[in-house]
């Protein structure tokens, strides 16, 4: 058998997830012990298994196999040593500098083989992922985008779908990272692939905030899985409690975490196993189990100054202070682990570190400061499609009383239904007094409403309400009016339907002002209506009819 196509079959039975068979066929080869791109090969193969420590014994053999190599095998190597240094906890690596090096060589240009070049590029990006290097991720994804474009087979195909929607999650992109889980699961077939590609849509279904859909792909995943066995079935698990934990369900997280760890977490890379730990000690700072978070950290605490766990070692120090209460430590901590992890570009991370410094400002009294940082936060997840970050800051708030006020610009979105029909009411005119009789409210609440309307959308005075809510208005049917307009008149109402002001329409029509007034006067008698943004829901909802 020649040397591409040893690797090609390999690859095969990787793909048809008989690992053990890949290795068996590889460690036949002949010169097995000295081939830089077997050893890499069987460097993956062993890490799909969870055997680290075969997985970067053949990774350390690969490189000094290689040091003369053509680009195409070293860049392949150092693929494979990447993701073999992710379940690496000694100090002090042999297979560190990997991607330093890998880095390099991108930079320098050249040519690699095709039927690797793809392979070369997901081997960067999911070592890279898997390091929370995210910074290089993203470096490798955009040069290899047309080689990984071009992945053969709907395993490798899915995995490589997986890894670019993760990279986009960690970077704080859901919206995205939602995009991208959609794309994965629909070429994703069935069987494991779909699967996996469920258990990605999971973990980014839990950051956009939706609940149904995520406990709905949570349920199909643990049905298809009963009991994890396996590298392949743990990360499904893991990834679905990663979900759930972005519901702030720290139980159901917990419980997955638990069942796919073991008892001493030794099957995980060297992240997933301090996330899988952080989601135990969740659940246990809920019920407010001192003992067991102690446990919990215990099998971790020796790596937090380390740079893959150490952030989430810091968090979960974070929550054992708060919990023995002592936030200006837990605040030291959470800052810490904050700063840290936005230095690797780890986004979703540093929004959990937020989240746990403002609870030790609220334990310190300092609600003030609380409040901004969480405002700060829920707008920074409004623009990155983050919305469970949004709703952790807002539940964070709703605990002390208070509440968040809508992102500027964020229109009907950052409203409640409550404080839409404010919004409707009184840009049809009416005044406070009336909307508190028409919703039963007081008036101090209609104008707290008004307040928060006027935020969402980016404008200071009621008066500006009636231009503005026109073109974002969320429309019902609303019936066809039998009384006829002039031609001028139905030009007008057009326009007053795309929100231009009075004058505005005046300039567009070519007359004055006073004769906008008067036909706007006539077309409310006609349609039976008071306001110019009846008019535009009318004209709206019948545009397309």
């Amino acid at each position: 058998m020649s040397a591409a196509d040893l690797l090609e079959d390999a690859l095969d039975r990787v793909a048809d997830f008989d690992a053990a068979g890949a290795i068996a066929l590889l460690e036949a080869e002949p010169h097995a012990a000295s081939d830089p791109r077997v050893l890499a090969l069987l460097s993956y193969a062993r890490f799909t298994t969870a055997d680290f420590a075969g997985c970067r014994r053949d990774a350390v053999d690969a490189l000094a196999a290689s040091t003369d190599s053509d680009r195409t095998t070293r860049l392949l190597v150092l693929g494979a040593a990447g993701l073999a240094l992710g379940s690496d906890r000694s100090s002090g690596s042999e297979l560190e500098g990997c991607f330093a090096e890998a880095d390099t060589l991108v930079d320098d240009g050249g040519d690699l083989e095709p039927t690797l070049a793809w392979l070369v590029g997901y081997l960067l990006v999911e070592g890279a992922v898997v390091n929370v290097l995210i910074h290089a991720a993203r470096r490798f994804a955009d040069a290899f985008a047309d080689e990984i474009a071009a992945t053969p087979g709907r395993l490798y195909r899915t995995l490589v779908d997986g890894v670019l929607a993760r990279l986009l999650l960690n970077e704080g992109r859901v919206a995205e990272a939602e995009a991208a889980a959609l794309t994965m699961f629909e070429r994703a077939g069935s069987g494991p692939t779909a699967l996996y590609a469920e258990a990605v849509q999971c973990l980014v279904a839990g950051n956009r905030a939706e609940q149904g859909a995520t406990r709905t792909l949570a349920r199909r995943v643990r049905q298809a899985i009963p009991e994890p066995t396996g590298a392949f079935q743990t990360t499904c698990y893991l990834l679905v409690g990663y979900g759930l934990a972005a519901l702030a369900d720290d139980h159901g997280a917990a419980a997955l975490a638990r069942s796919a760890s073991g008892n001493d977490f030794s099957g995980l890379s060297v992240q997933d196993r301090a996330l899988a730990i952080e989601l135990l000690v969740a659940s246990a700072f809920l019920d407010r189990d001192i003992v067991e978070s102690e446990r919990l950290i215990g099998f971790i605490a020796a790596d937090i100054d380390r740079r893959v766990p150490g952030p989430a070692i810091l968090r979960m120090q974070c929550k054992l202070e708060l919990l023995r209460g002592r936030p200006a430590d837990a605040l030291a901590l959470a800052r810490t682990a904050t700063t840290r992890a936005l230095a690797d570009g780890r986004m979703l991370e540093a929004g959990i570190g937020e989240i746990l410094a403002t609870r030790a400002l609220i334990a310190m009294s300092d609600r003030t400061q609380a409040v901004r940082e969480l405002a700060a936060l829920a707008e920074q997840a409004v623009r990155g499609g983050h919305t469970a970050a949004s709703r952790s800051a807002a539940r964070e708030l709703k605990a002390i009383g208070r509440r968040l006020a809508p992102v500027a610009g964020s229109g009907w979105d950052g409203l409640s239904p409550r404080e839409r029909e404010v919004a409707l009411l009184s840009a049809e005119g009416n005044s406070t007094a009336e909307i508190a009789s028409v919703l039963q409210l007081s008036s101090r609440t209609v104008d707290a409403h008004v307040t928060r309307v006027l935020a969402a959308f980016g404008i200071v005075s009621r008066r500006q309400l009636p231009s503005r809510l026109p073109a974002t208005l969320p429309l019902t049917a609303v019936p066809v009016p039998t009384a006829p307009l002039t031609p001028r008149q139905r030009d007008l109402t057009e326009l007053v339907a795309d929100g231009l002001s009075n004058d505005e329409i005046a300039t567009a029509l070519g007359i004055s002002r006073k004769t906008v007034e008067k036909h706007l006067s006539a077309v409310f008698h006609a349609w039976g209506v008071r306001s110019r943004v009846a008019v535009a829901r009318i004209v709206l909802a019948n545009r397309d009819r």
